[in-house]
């Protein structure tokens, strides 16, 4: 993960398991953040936005949100940006099945553009997976 220059943040939601973990690392907003996006996600499937736009500028869309409702959303440093677009990638081509465990898997590309052509109800149910094998894999991770 490259290293920031800006100061830590955080998302605000006293809710958040992952941002309230005792155990929280330098890690844990990046987490938060691609939680975050899957969210949302979900909602721009049932607008029939497509997958590939979903998966992409997440960076860019966080700060937009930010500026729209105000703190809270949480937003890393631009040249994190990248490191979020890949993690969300990965996050979501793992729920659809691929046994992945790096960014730079070549298989990605293909099985996103197979998710890609799913109905916008079977692309929320693979978002949805997402964000709950991301929560879990988090919740290992504070636990080992």
């Amino acid at each position: 993960m490259p290293r920031s220059t800006t100061p830590v943040w955080h998302c605000d939601d006293n809710a958040c398991p992952i941002c309230t973990a005792p155990e929280r690392d330098e890690r844990a907003p990046l987490r938060c953040a691609i939680l975050t996006l899957l969210e949302h996600g979900r909602w721009m499937a049932c607008d029939e936005i497509p997958l590939p736009d979903i998966l992409s500028a997440g960076g860019d869309y966080l700060r937009r949100l930010r500026d729209t409702v105000g703190d809270g959303t949480p937003v890393p440093a631009v040249e994190q940006w990248a490191w979020l677009d890949a993690e969300l990638r990965l996050a979501v081509a793992r729920a659809a099945g691929l046994n992945a465990v790096s960014t730079l898997d070549p298989r990605i590309d293909k099985v996103l553009t197979t998710a890609a052509r799913r109905t916008s109800r079977r692309q929320v149910d693979l978002l949805d997976l997402a964000a709950e094998q991301l929560a879990e894999l988090c919740a290992r991770s504070r636990t080992t």
